[in-house]
């Protein structure tokens, strides 16, 4: 087994286009996902039905157990990295991974080794919180790859999602569940729709991310090719779902048995994030520069991470530069546009200036564009800064670069030689 995941691991190494990079993960999951179907729903279908789905021991029923702490001990692990780390990019996808843990416990409870699912309220729960889980990725996913989520897409989803979950709740409060009427697979079909927008959205955004995985260093494009294959993974799942309810609406009974699917899916797209958070939250917004600025106009720290920006840098143009950039901004933003908030961010094309400011400090990061949990970390980079400095030094020095190499550590680890030096191609 060794021998073949290093295989897989050099085979990615060497592929040198990230189009090639995107097409073979696609494709090996691809493989996956059709051989499993053809063993689970044809080829072994009886046994895997009997002693796998619907096993027994004694009373117990190990199958959707198995998968509800599985889970469970999943997202306890993510939460501990997100704590060590003070990661509050990883909320979502923790929320995201115990809803799903949730509805799979209640499903569990409510499992009937006869095959049918009795409509209980039992079963409105496992629902609900399956439909929630659904909406807590699609967060996840869209605040690491912008700074606020599309409007349009949100109401879309909302309109597809929530009026299932707003039966599932009326059901739990009457307990009357009206099983198997005409409205229920309307609203059943509404959910499974807003799924593949969802999950297309993000195999849309995925996409985006592993284009810049590619780019960074080989342990990115492992641990971004291994998210990215549980997004696809994700995809796949959903079309599986939809295809039974094709099916079942055209009475034919059929199952894929996409549940250990859906499982596999979020532990791959979960497992980078506990390998290395700062890694996987840092790299998707393509972080050029980080720069930080005094109300002076003084840059105390310029570090680029780039090739482009680098050699610019070196001579202290380009930092000095920033400084006195900020600060037109700033003017231009008060004095002209008579905003009291300051300036957020600029967009130039492929490029994006964004500033956090405290006073009397301006964080400044020059990345691919923003994102909302990029600002939240330069929020807390900039408040840890000032409680160190409440005020750039008195004697007109500049702040010891050792402070910031500190900060880097705890808020963009991705900023230090490690990252930057160590794992570049």
């Amino acid at each position: 087994m060794g021998k073949k995941n290093l295989s897989l691991r050099n085979k990615i190494y060497n592929i040198k286009d990230v189009k090639n990079y995107i097409i073979f993960i696609i494709g090996i999951v691809a493989i996956f996902a059709i051989i499993y179907l053809i063993l689970t729903s044809f080829i072994i279908e009886p046994w895997f039905r009997e002693y796998i789905v619907y096993a027994q021991i004694g009373t117990f029923s190990p199958y959707f157990f198995s998968l509800a702490i599985m889970m469970f001990l999943f997202g306890l692990l993510i939460i501990y990295r997100a704590v060590k780390f003070g990661l509050t990019s990883l909320i979502f996808m923790v929320i995201g991974l115990f809803t799903s843990s949730i509805s799979y416990f209640f499903g569990w409870l409510n499992w009937n080794p006869a095959g049918t699912v009795p409509q209980t309220w039992l079963f409105e729960i496992q629902i609900l919180t399956s439909t929630l889980s659904i909406y807590f990725l699609f967060f996840h996913f869209e605040l690491n790859d912008r700074d606020s989520p599309r409007s349009w897409l949100s109401i879309l989803i909302t309109f597809c999602l929530i009026p299932y979950c707003l039966k599932n709740v009326y059901s739990l409060v009457t307990l009357d569940y009206g099983t198997n009427t005409l409205f229920q697979i309307l609203l059943r079909t509404l959910v499974q729709i807003g799924a593949i927008v969802v999950f297309f959205s993000v195999f849309l955004i995925g996409i985006r991310m592993s284009k810049t995985f590619f780019a960074h260093s080989h342990r990115a494009r492992i641990l971004g090719g291994m998210q990215f294959a549980g997004i696809v993974l994700l995809f796949i799942n959903v079309i599986f779902e939809f295809l039974e309810g094709i099916l079942e609406v055209a009475g034919i009974e059929f199952s894929t048995y996409n549940t250990p699917v859906f499982v596999l899916a979020l532990l791959l797209i979960s497992l980078p994030h506990f390998i290395d958070p700062e890694l996987i939250g840092l790299v998707p917004p393509n972080v050029q520069v980080v720069s930080l600025v005094d109300e002076a106009g003084i840059t105390h720290y310029y570090k680029p991470l780039s090739d482009e920006f680098a050699g610019f840098g070196e001579s202290g143009a380009s930092s000095q530069l920033i400084g006195g950039l900020t600060i037109a901004f700033s003017n231009v933003s008060e004095e002209v546009a008579k905003s009291k908030a300051g300036i957020d961010s600029l967009r130039f094309g492929d490029r994006a200036i964004i500033v956090e400011y405290l006073s009397p400090y301006y964080l400044v990061i020059i990345a691919q564009k923003g994102t909302y949990f990029l600002q939240l970390e330069m929020r807390e980079y900039v408040k840890q800064l000032k409680n160190l400095y409440k005020e750039p030094p008195k004697d007109g020095s500049l702040i010891p670069e050792e402070v910031f190499k500190d900060l880097n550590r705890k808020f963009f680890p991705i900023l230090t030689p490690y990252y930057f030096d160590g794992l570049k191609e």
